[in-house]
């Protein structure tokens, strides 16, 4: 039921009109004005309530706040084009009765009124929705640690977000109105330009890595992702992301060169150490202080080639299963495998998974290799006369949690501690390489490690996000 405020001079009249008025819907008598969903006024209040109605009308826009005035024949009240044609401010009357009121015409008046008032509060409502929306989203491009950058269709760009102009030293004045060639460092050629241009005006997005230059001349380089902006099927301009990845970049090439002198040199100098040492062993007949001596310098240098081969190797188990970005196991399988495959490789131990959760259990398959890791690792180190691991899987509906359990002299606290940590300290180093490969992956979906040691043995417990 709608309300209607009744602004008439005469008491009798709007007794009379809010009879009226109050068989279909609520009223307002008082003289002052009133929230309400339409206003009726006479024409010899009108002077007196016109600026008050005005100024209602502005704080409601966008809504449409309709006012009615009553109008005898030989009214003094008029109501003049400059209200029509004024653009500064809404028509003040937007219907007139004439008096005396006609029942059904009044109501049909009032009926029409507010339906249209009813649509724009719709629209309204819609509109503020999306401006609340908009803000939103500008609020989230102003303080993302991407550069973003808009362009119109021919390249032009429109806006840069604050990331933007901390990047690449362009503040938003200097690139709006530029092309995003600004940043061309002269790096790639004009095929590279002409394959991105193409791309995007096909309406693809176009990904690569790039080598840009910043205001000052420093080059870097940025994962960027260029994609169009439609609008009904066509191109209206694009939007482009960039993500600086110098530091990533150069952090991978030293790791390059790190692996090839792991491989290549301590590998080639190590063997031939070794080989020297049975030299020197031969030579010194009888001497059994060198002997023992060259006996431990053998012994340290095949340890340190065995480290080279499996960081090698984990190096390489690593890449593969960070690589394997979207694949999935079904969790009780996959330990289930890894038993399987111990057992057969290690026939004097005892591997047992527990009865897990009767629902299915997926998770990301890069958490196999740790899990293989943890098994592999409770087998090979136990001093055990049999080597007996249990494993068990719970879950909460968002996350699986794995025990493995086994009977051996335990991880050394040290290495608990480094990898419970996540960190190595200057005093304080982890030699478990196969550990940091499983820290590693477990991190990388987002779960993490316990691990706990005494009398009868280790417990391990991994927490792994469920898919």
């Amino acid at each position: 039921m709608a309300t209607v405020q009744l602004l008439l001079a005469d008491e009798a009249n709007r007794d009379a009109l809010a009879a009226l008025v109050g068989e279909r819907h609520g009223t307002i008598t008082d003289e002052t004005v009133r929230d309400a969903d339409v206003y009726v006024v006479d024409d010899a209040s009108f002077a007196r309530y016109r600026e008050r109605l005005a100024a209602r009308k502005r704080d409601l826009d966008p809504v449409f706040c309709p006012v009615v005035l009553v109008r005898r024949d030989r009214s003094a009240a008029s109501v003049t084009l400059p209200d029509i044609d004024d653009a500064d401010r809404p028509l003040i009357v937007n219907e007139v009765v004439q008096a005396p009121v006609d029942r059904q015409a009044f109501f049909r008046t009032l009926s029409n009124l507010l339906v249209r008032r009813s649509q724009t509060e719709e629209l309204a409502g819609d509109l503020r929705a999306r401006s609340a929306e908009l803000r939103r989203f500008e609020n989230a491009v102003e303080n993302a640690g991407l550069a973003i950058f808009v362009t119109d269709p021919d390249g032009t760009i429109e806006y840069v977000n604050p990331a933007f102009e901390e990047m690449t030293g362009y503040a938003s004045e200097e690139a709006v109105g530029r092309n995003p060639r600004i940043l061309n460092s002269g790096e790639q050629d004009e095929a590279f330009y002409d394959d991105l241009w193409e791309t995007i005006q096909g309406g693809d997005i176009w990904t690569a890595e790039i080598v840009n230059e910043r205001k000052s001349g420093e080059r870097f380089i940025a994962a960027q992702t260029i994609s169009p902006i439609r609008d009904d099927g066509e191109i209206r301009g694009f939007v482009g992301i960039q993500e600086e990845i110098t530091d990533r970049r150069l952090r991978e090439q030293q790791l390059a060169v790190f692996h090839r002198i792991l491989r290549h040199n301590l590998r080639n100098n190590g063997t031939t150490i070794v080989g020297r040492v049975d030299v020197l062993q031969e030579s010194v007949g009888g001497d059994e202080l060198s002997s023992d001596h060259l006996d431990v310098i053998r012994d340290n240098m095949v340890s340190l080639l065995n480290i080279s081969e499996k960081a090698s190797r984990i190096q390489q188990l690593l890449a593969t299963s960070l690589a394997e970005s979207d694949a999935e196991r079904d969790l009780m399988a996959a330990l289930s495998d890894i038993a399987d495959d111990h057992a057969k490789s290690n026939p004097d131990a005892a591997i047992r998974v527990e009865d897990g959760p009767s629902e299915p259990l997926v998770v990301d398959s890069k958490v196999v290799p740790a899990l293989n890791e943890f098994v592999e690792n409770a087998i090979r180190h136990s001093d055990a006369a049999t080597p007996r691991v249990s494993v068990g899987v719970a879950s909460d509906g968002t996350t699986a949690t794995v025990t493995v359990v086994d009977n051996g002299p335990g991880i050394p606290e040290r290495e608990r501690r480094v990898i419970e940590e996540g960190t190595e300290k200057p005093l304080e180093h982890g030699s478990g390489l196969g550990l940091w490969f499983a820290y590693w992956l477990i991190s990388h979906v987002g779960g993490d490690i316990d691990i706990r040691t005494d009398a009868s043995g280790t417990t391990v417990t991994v927490r792994i996000p469920l898919r």
